[in-house]
C-alpha cells in the first residue's frame, strides 16, 4: 500500500460509532417520514436540507442542538421510527459501512403516545430489517427540567435490551448548561445494573468534564477532544485504555476548533490515546465518517497506514464480542490490501 500522502479513503469498510439517528435524516427520509406524521415540510429540497442542517455560522453547542427540533416531529409513531432507522442503515451500506453503532433518546419519541420501550423496540425493528451490521446505544438526556424519571427508565431498557440489538448507554444534551456532575445517580444505575456506557464528554466543556466521565466509569467517551488539554487525562485514557469517538465536523459546527487542521489528532495518538473518527449527525453536519476521515487525511497528511490503524481503532472500541470485531477486521485488512 502506497504511504503517499492526499489519500483517498474509499475503501468499502467504514465504521461509525458516534451517530445520532435524529441528526441523520436525509431530505428523503424525511420526506417519507413527514408523511408518516402528518407534518407539512417546504417542497424545495434546498430549503429542508437547510432545516435539517447546520450553516457555517453556527455559534455553538446550544445553536447546533436547535436543528434537532423538525427531526424529533418526524419520529413520533411506531412506524416513522422504524422507518428512520431502516432508511439510515441502508444509506450507510450503500455507502461502503460495515458496522455502525446509531444512538437516539427514547424519552424523545414519546410526544404520540409512545412508551420509550415501543420507540426502541420500532428502532430497533428498523435496523434489524435493514441488512447493515449495527448496533443501538440509548441516551439518557440532558435537560433543564427533572427528567430523572425518564433517565433512569432508558438505563432499564439498555439492561432489558442487551444482547438484542441495544449495546451500551449514553449521555447527551448540552454539555455546557447541563454538566455531568448532574447526572451521577444515572451512572450510579448503570453500574448496578451492570451496563456499559459512553458519554458525551470533553466538547463545549474542558478535560475536567472527561475526568467526570472517566470516574464514573465510561469506557468510552463521545467526543472527548479537548482531553488533548490535559497531559493528565491524556494519560488517564491511555492507561484505562478508554477510547475517544471524535467528530471533526460537528466541532468546527460547535467552534470548538476553527479548521480540521486544529483538531488534535495526532498528539492524542502520539500520547497513546486510542481515537476513533466519526460523523456525529450525518444532516446536521452535512458528512458522514468517511468524509470526516477524509478532511482529516486532506488537513493533517494522514496516511493509508494511519487511515487503517484509525478504522482498526473503532473496531477495537466498538460494543461487541470479541468474535464479531475478528470478523470485522478480516474486512478491513481484506479491503486495504486491495
Amino acid at each position: 500500500m502506497s504511504e503517499k500522502q492526499n489519500f483517498v479513503f474509499n475503501q468499502k469498510c467504514a465504521v461509525d460509532l458516534h451517530l445520532h439517528l435524529d441528526g441523520s435524516i436525509s431530505v428523503k427520509s424525511a420526506r417519507e417520514l413527514a408523511k408518516i406524521e402528518g407534518v407539512v415540510l417546504p417542497e424545495s429540497d434546498l430549503e429542508l436540507e437547510k432545516m435539517l442542517s447546520v450553516d457555517e455560522g453556527c455559534r455553538d453547542l446550544n445553536e447546533y442542538l436547535t436543528k434537532f427540533s423538525l427531526p424529533g416531529s418526524l419520529m413520533q409513531k411506531k412506524k416513522s421510527l422504524e422507518r428512520c432507522a431502516y432508511n439510515l442503515c441502508r444509506e450507510l451500506l450503500d455507502d461502503g459501512f460495515i458496522y455502525a453503532e446509531i444512538r437516539f433518546a427514547p424519552q424523545k419519541h414519546l410526544q404520540k403516545g409512545l412508551t420509550q420501550k415501543q420507540a426502541v423496540e420500532a428502532v430497533l425493528r428498523g435496523v434489524k430489517k435493514s441488512g447493515l451490521k449495527a448496533n443501538v446505544i440509548l441516551c439518557a438526556m440532558r435537560e433543564g427540567f427533572d427528567n430523572s424519571k425518564e433517565n433512569l427508565e432508558t438505563v432499564r431498557l439498555v439492561k432489558e435490551f442487551s444482547g438484542r440489538g441495544v449495546c451500551a448507554l449514553d449521555l447527551a444534551g448540552a454539555e455546557a448548561l447541563f454538566p455531568n456532575e448532574n447526572y451521577r445517580y444515572v451512572f450510579e444505575r448503570a453500574r448496578a445494573l451492570g451496563v456499559a456506557f459512553t458519554i458525551h464528554s470533553g466538547e463545549a466543556l474542558g478535560a475536567d468534564s472527561v475526568e467526570t466521565a472517566v470516574e464514573f466509569g465510561a469506557v468510552r467517551i463521545g467526543h472527548g477532544v479537548r482531553s488533548a488539554e490535559s497531559e493528565k487525562t491524556m494519560q488517564r485514557l491511555c492507561q484505562k485504555r478508554i477510547p475517544l469517538e471524535i467528530c471533526p465536523t460537528s466541532n468546527l459546527n460547535t467552534s470548538v476548533f476553527e479548521s480540521y487542521a486544529e483538531i488534535p489528532l495526532k498528539k492524542l495518538l502520539s500520547a497513546g490515546v486510542i481515537v476513533t473518527v466519526n460523523s456525529d449527525n450525518i444532516a446536521v453536519s452535512r458528512t458522514d465518517a468517511r468524509k470526516e476521515m477524509q478532511h482529516l487525511i486532506d488537513e493533517q497528511n494522514l496516511t493509508a497506514s494511519e487511515v487503517k490503524m484509525l478504522v482498526l481503532n473503532s473496531v477495537e472500541a466498538a460494543f461487541l464480542p470479541e468474535e464479531e470485531k475478528q470478523e470485522l477486521r478480516k474486512t478491513i485488512e481484506a479491503e486495504f490490501a486491495l
